[in-house]
């Protein structure tokens, strides 16, 4: 099993970042994704798919945990080489801020796809503790 840990903190409160979170089409604006929406529309929650596009790329993740404010994890279901890939996100209150604490785990990869996944987490948990700092509100 291969673990990628990223670890951001912004000075944005908990509650500000899970509204980040929990807004999937809000990804789009501070994630690398041009598209992000829940499979037969709604809200994110548990067993909820949602469905990630960013050319060539279109992932499919079925949520598995939702702690609102508090942790979201999910799988992937498709769109990458990789078996067993599981993420887990965590928000920590940190003196008034927050950290972000992003982990994935999986069974096997291609070194490229491997080399992507790394660069993913640790961009990904960049963006949101960003975004939240810099005030970026959900749709």
């Amino acid at each position: 099993m291969t673990t990628i840990e990223a670890a951001e903190t912004t000075t944005a409160p908990r509650d500000a970042v899970w509204a980040l979170l929990a807004d999937a089409p809000a990804w789009a604006r501070w994630g690398s994704w041009s598209k992000v929406e829940v499979e037969g529309g709604g809200a994110q929650g548990p067993g909820q798919v949602r469905v990630l596009v960013r050319r060539p790329y279109r992932l499919r993740e079925r949520i598995t945990e939702w702690v609102p404010g508090e942790r979201l994890s999910y799988e992937m279901l498709e769109g990458m080489r990789v078996r067993g890939y599981r993420s887990t996100v965590t928000l920590e209150e940190a003196g008034g801020g927050t950290v972000v604490r992003w982990r994935s785990t999986y069974e096997h990869a291609g070194p490229v796809t491997a080399f992507l996944l790394r660069m993913a987490v640790r961009d990904a948990a960049k963006r949101l503790a960003k975004a939240a700092a810099a005030g970026t509100a959900p749709a």
